[in-house]
């Protein structure tokens, strides 16, 4: 059955995923495996493995100082190895797309980047990155994309705005894929701005649909309780989990486990569009509200998978379901899907397969909770 799942993925990404999908596996052993035995995926290795023969360092230091000369180039040079050594990794999306000029990346490469080392490949929806596509298909260094953005943006457009709500980012991309000089790409960024925006507006929508789910669960005795933000927060995402200015004793897997992690403020802002919907909210909700209701699967996939299972046991179309369905909702928020050598998604994909005590009643939320209590509270050492 696992081949149907791994069939596609790399061997370590591989072993990674049947490490994480053990059935009967308890928190304290997979928080011991994903510690010790589970290979993740760096931004050194992301950056080393995307640098097309040159020597990353070397590289990264002269590009970051050549794009920004009042850059210190001792500093540049710190966070540099500060990146390659895995001490932290940047999170800016603009550091990220002038990576992408620097490494001299393709459209395609440079996707496939933005995907691995941030949480989704080019947003074709929002104005300047729709721009840096155009700049990089033309092999457009950072400046000269620079100078780009400032000729053919218009300057009354709303950078912030989350555009229309039913817009289809493939039609924009196809739209986008089409212009051919800088002329028709000013005249496409005026004449399609109010379907242009920064916002994720598919991420929006599941995000307001998981909400609802445990805002206003559904009540078997009659009464109805709608709960706040705050109640949600304090339920379903605040796993008194340290900060991330931990010190230098917090591994790598840890401290990418932390990156990103909602609050309440997160959450408000998100609601009112003053923040876009992240991938790891996205996939906390999916975990709190048990991936919500189930819906036929659409997958072409899931007829090879009938065919495949002759018997399959109630935890593994479980598993099969919340897999499917999770992946899907990412995919059509625009965002990358599960990656087993993801720690974080190392341990939804835990959530998803682990068979509890099936009198424990415990849901996916419950053992999230669990595994991220051993990690936390009694942290194994060492990060391989």
């Amino acid at each position: 059955m696992q081949s149907s799942y791994v069939s596609s993925m790399t061997e370590i990404s591989s072993r990674a995923f049947e490490a994480a999908t053990i059935p009967n596996m308890t928190a304290q052993e997979a928080a011991d495996l994903l510690m010790h035995a589970v290979q993740i995926r760096t931004f050194a290795d992301i950056l080393r493995s995307h640098a097309q023969g040159m020597e990353p360092k070397q590289a990264l230091v002269k590009g970051l100082c050549a794009n920004d000369p009042q850059r210190n180039r001792a500093s540049v040079e710190k966070k540099v190895r500060d990146w390659l050594s895995g001490r932290y990794q940047p999170t800016a999306r603009e550091d990220l797309l002038e990576l992408c000029f620097i490494m001299e990346l393709s459209l395609d490469e440079a996707d496939e980047f933005l995907a691995e080392a941030g949480e989704s490949g080019l947003h074709w929806r929002d104005p300047r990155e729709l721009v840096y596509a155009f700049a990089l298909r033309r092999r457009m260094n950072y400046l000269e994309a620079q100078d780009l953005l400032r000729r053919v943006l218009p300057q009354e457009i709303d950078l912030e705005g989350s555009g229309e709500s039913e817009s289809f980012t493939p039609l924009i991309h196809k739209e986008a894929d089409a212009i051919q000089t800088e002329e028709e790409l000013r005249q496409y960024l005026t004449q399609a701005a109010d379907r242009l925006g920064t916002l994720h507006n598919s991420a929006y929508r599941q995000f307001l649909e998981l909400m609802s789910v445990l805002e206003k669960p559904q009540s078997y005795v009659g009464e109805e309780k709608r709960y706040t933000s705050r109640e949600i927060v304090e339920q379903y995402l605040d796993k008194h989990l340290p900060s991330k200015r931990g010190g230098k004793a917090m591994s790598e897997k840890l401290k990418s486990i932390l990156v990103g992690w909602p609050d309440e403020v997160t959450i408000s802002r998100m609601k009112n569009r003053k923040a876009d919907v992240s991938r790891k909210i996205l996939i906390l909700l999916f975990l709190a509200t048990d991936g919500g209701e189930p819906e036929e699967e659409s997958w072409e996939e899931c007829d090879a998978y009938e065919e495949e299972i002759e018997e399959e046991d109630e935890a593994e179309l479980d598993f099969r379901s919340s897999y499917m369905r999770m992946n899907q909702m990412l995919a059509g928020c625009g965002y990358r899907m599960l990656d087993p050598r993801n720690p974080f998604d190392w341990i939804a994909l835990y959530c998803m397969r682990v068979q509890e005590d099936r009198e424990s009643m415990d849901g996916l939320n419950e053992r999230l909770a669990h595994v991220l209590d051993v990690l936390f509270t009694a942290a194994p050492s060492g990060d391989q």
